[in-house]
């Protein structure tokens, strides 16, 4: 039995070998890349959901983000202890007002309302289709383009318009009126 070496086998197996481990070397960086990047959105989603329940104001938020504060809430605490009142931030008080919202707007007052060319009849009508509608029966969209239709009109007449001008703008806005009263 003879073991006769071969150079050419030799060299062609340490390369396979060579190429195998650069790209196993390769493999390994692009691995500890990615790791490190879950790593930051992991700690970077954790900070902002402890910010974010703490009630931290966004304009503290980002200089919390920007000192790479560990996320937890004791080194958050620890950092508003710090550096809080810098912001008008004290840890405790409730949080902040953001910016642009330093008072709320009350309500505006409702609007002055116009007599209606409906009857009370047809105006219950109306609500109990609105109720159909927010139920999920009956066909919204031609409530809503009747509704629209209907709004149009009345906001055109005032007072106690005529019968016949009512059906008149009506049909105008693609609502037919079939009227028994003979004119």
């Amino acid at each position: 039995m003879s073991y006769d070496f071969d150079d050419d086998n030799e060299q062609q197996s340490g390369g396979a070998l060579r190429a195998q481990l650069e790209k196993a070397l390769k493999d390994l960086a692009a691995a500890k890349e990615e790791n490190s990047k879950l790593s930051t959105a992991v700690k970077s989603a954790t900070l902002e959901t402890v910010l974010r329940d703490k009630g931290i104001p966004p304009k503290i938020q980002r200089w919390l983000k920007r000192d790479d504060v560990e996320p937890t809430p004791e080194a958050v605490d620890k950092w508003l202890a710090e550096n809080g009142e810098d912001f008008g931030y004290t840890p405790g008080s409730s949080a902040e007002k953001p910016e642009g919202e330093q008072s709320k707007p009350e309500e505006a007052p409702a609007a002055p309302s116009t007599p209606s060319v409906l009857s009370d009849e047809d105006v219950a009508a109306y609500a109990r289709a609105n109720q159909l509608s927010a139920q999920g029966v009956g066909q919204t969209l031609t409530s809503d383009q009747q509704k629209a239709s209907v709004d149009a009109v009345a906001a055109q007449l005032d007072g106690n318009p005529d019968f016949g001008d009512v059906v008149r703008l009506l049909e105008a806005q693609g609502i037919a009126i079939e009227s028994t009263l003979k004119h």
